[in-house]
């Protein structure tokens, strides 16, 4: 019985090196590879501005018809108990612009530089802001009567 219980410690001893051994070799042996990811510039307040407003004109150009038609059906009809009003902004700058029209309703109005666009708003006071080629345009205006309004860069 005594060699079966030296054999039993000989075997627990010989098989907790080969496990010693083998946790060393399994740790040692793994490569850790760096992992390279690519991090996106971050993008100048220009870059994106230039994105939104391509982004903006693709949906400008899907609702035009219908956007013209609101427009002038609002010009036409002028019925003072309606509450829209349409705006007609010309760019005369060498930029394009989004002109941001804040108030109890929110809109963004792309225009090409030396162009025109049009949009119907709610009747109402607004926070106007817009960039004309880094010069910041800033205003609050009342709408109660469709107008036309022409944004000119200072030169």
């Amino acid at each position: 019985m005594s060699e079966i219980k030296i054999f039993d410690k000989v075997f627990y001893l010989m098989m907790k090196k080969i496990l010693s051994f083998l946790s060393l070799v399994l740790i040692f042996s793994c490569q850790t590879n760096p992992v390279i990811s690519r991090v996106p510039a971050k993008q100048t307040a220009e870059q994106m501005e230039k994105q939104e407003f391509e982004m903006l004109m693709k949906q400008d150009s899907i609702h035009k018809h219908q956007t013209a038609a609101e427009s002038l059906d609002v010009l036409l009809n002028e019925n003072p108990d309606d509450r829209r009003v349409s705006l007609i902004i010309n760019n005369n700058s060498n930029c394009n612009i989004i002109v941001r029209f804040a108030g109890e309703k929110f809109y963004n109005l792309p225009i090409y530089r030396h162009s025109k666009n049009f949009i119907v708003v709610e009747k109402g006071t607004y926070s106007l802001g817009a960039n004309l080629c880094n010069a910041r345009y800033s205003a609050t205006k009342t709408f109660d009567d469709s107008s036309t309004m022409t944004l000119t860069e200072n030169q």
